[in-house]
């Protein structure tokens, strides 16, 4: 029996993808356009830790972030710029080792939350943001919401 759920465990594991990189996205979209969903973290935040093991848990989740859309995930303190969307994005310093990635900034706005959610359509535009930690059920219906107003 432990073996059963050992070998379930696992396939699970295996089944779950890595996020795009912005690289990839382009490339990906170049070939088949789809909704973008980027979940927007920072490495202090513990509410990202936790919103990872409920995506991590939920079968669901995994599959809408699969399948329906092309999932990302954007260190909003990370230095190193970003391409997107034929834009290069930088990170902005306050002047000490704080500060905030441009990119974060143009999609969640002037009071971040972490992690935050943000649904893009095929062109790149914000179709639907939330910024603190949903519960996967949560999570599922917000995306489930803006991920069929595409078509999806």
């Amino acid at each position: 029996m432990n073996t059963i759920w050992l070998l379930l465990l696992t396939a699970i594991v295996h089944a779950q993808q890595e996020p795009l990189s912005f690289k990839q996205l382009a490339d990906s979209m170049a070939v088949h356009p789809k909704p973008v969903v980027i979940k927007i973290v920072t490495n202090w935040c513990p509410y990202c830790r936790l919103q990872d093991r409920q995506i991590s848990a939920s079968a669901d989740v995994q599959q809408v972030l699969q399948n329906d859309c092309y999932f990302l995930v954007l260190d909003a303190e990370q230095h190193m710029p970003v391409q997107f969307n034929d834009t290069t994005y930088t990170f902005y310093s306050n002047g000490s080792a704080n500060g905030i990635h441009l990119l974060a900034l143009k999609l969640i706005g002037n009071k971040p939350a972490y992690p935050a959610w943000v649904v893009l359509d095929e062109k790149y535009v914000v179709k639907g943001t939330y910024a603190g930690m949903l519960k996967s059920r949560e999570l599922l219906r917000f995306l489930r919401l803006y991920l069929r107003e595409q078509g999806s």
